[in-house]
């Protein structure tokens, strides 16, 4: 079949406009698909919160920042106080000049016992000398503690040889023969008489069992005929007194507060003789603060020998 020549020109404008139509129908579905995949994630679902820009490749490609790298900070310090080998404490009371140069004999009752060297130490870092009022039986049964008091330079001296008072206040013969007992016992211990001629009652002079100020008269005179000064005491730490700690204070409070109360009480008299028990652990921890107190006050120490006196209260 031939064509006519207009005939073959209006069929092959008809087949152009089909493709035309076709490939603008395809650039429509395309387009929309390509807008379909470029839709905001939904934020109700956590897996799409991501867009990797790389993957629209209509987005320019830039190069991602190098992140500067942040110090981790240090933790900031909780302060904390610095431990010194021994505190150093302000003192307990405002200066007073009523203390200033005066001097305190520190003794030492009812050893030698296990906490004496432990005390010996002590006083050796302050340069102190003291005087240990020391019981026969102690002597007997702590030797080598005993040495080491007169060995640090501290006065020796006399408790009694068995601390028991209904013996010793039974009567002046008694009483006597306590006091030599306890000499002989220096002697064995030692090899020599080492002990210092300085002696303490039991109790003290004011005791019940020896009936107080008004019977102690005798025995008194009795230390004193064997050559023996008497000490009573005025400063304490009340250790061996715990019936008096009322208030229920742990017992470096209670300790320190006796301390501190007995040295105001006090404060006028001469001389100023103070009484700790070697024989009490929570003594021996207290000592270096007192010690530092009394310095700071303006105390000098001493000992019960350089008293020319008995000291009864």
């Amino acid at each position: 079949m031939r064509y006519s020549q207009e005939r073959l020109y209006a069929m092959n404008s008809f087949a152009y406009r089909i493709k035309r139509i076709a490939a603008l129908t395809l650039a429509l579905l395309t387009l929309a698909a390509l807008t379909a995949c470029g839709e905001k994630p939904d934020p109700a679902d956590p897996s799409a919160s991501v867009i990797d820009v790389a993957d629209d490749p209509s987005s320019p490609v830039t190069a991602a920042p190098t992140a500067v790298p942040t110090p981790t900070p240090e933790p900031t310090p909780v302060p904390t106080d610095t431990p010194e080998p021994t505190a150093t404490p302000k003192p307990s009371q405002a200066a007073n000049p009523s203390y200033q140069g005066r001097t305190i004999y520190l003794t030492f009752d009812d050893g030698p016992y296990k906490y004496t060297d432990q005390v010996l130490d002590i006083l050796d870092r302050y340069n102190i000398k003291a005087t240990f009022f020391t019981v026969g039986n102690f002597v007997k049964a702590y030797p080598e503690q005993a040495k080491h008091i007169v060995e640090r330079g501290h006065v020796l001296g006399c408790h009694s040889q068995t601390h028991e008072m209904a013996n010793l206040y039974h009567g002046t013969d008694g009483f006597k023969k306590e006091l030599n007992q306890w000499r002989e016992t220096v002697k064995s211990v030692f090899g020599y008489d080492a002990g210092a001629h300085v002696m303490r009652f039991p109790g003290g002079t004011t005791n019940s069992t020896i009936g107080g100020r008004k019977n102690r008269g005798p025995y008194v005179e009795a230390a004193n005929s064997l050559g023996y000064k008497a000490f009573d005491w005025n400063v304490c730490l009340n250790d061996r007194w715990l019936a008096g700690n009322k208030d229920g204070l742990p017992l470096n409070e209670y300790f320190w507060k006796s301390y501190l109360d007995s040295l105001s009480m006090y404060k006028n008299i001469e001389p100023l003789v103070f009484l700790i028990h070697d024989t009490e652990p929570e003594s021996v921890k207290i000592l270096p603060r007192v010690i530092e107190d009394l310095i700071a006050k303006g105390f000098k120490f001493g000992v019960c020998t350089d008293l020319d006196d008995n000291y009864l209260m």
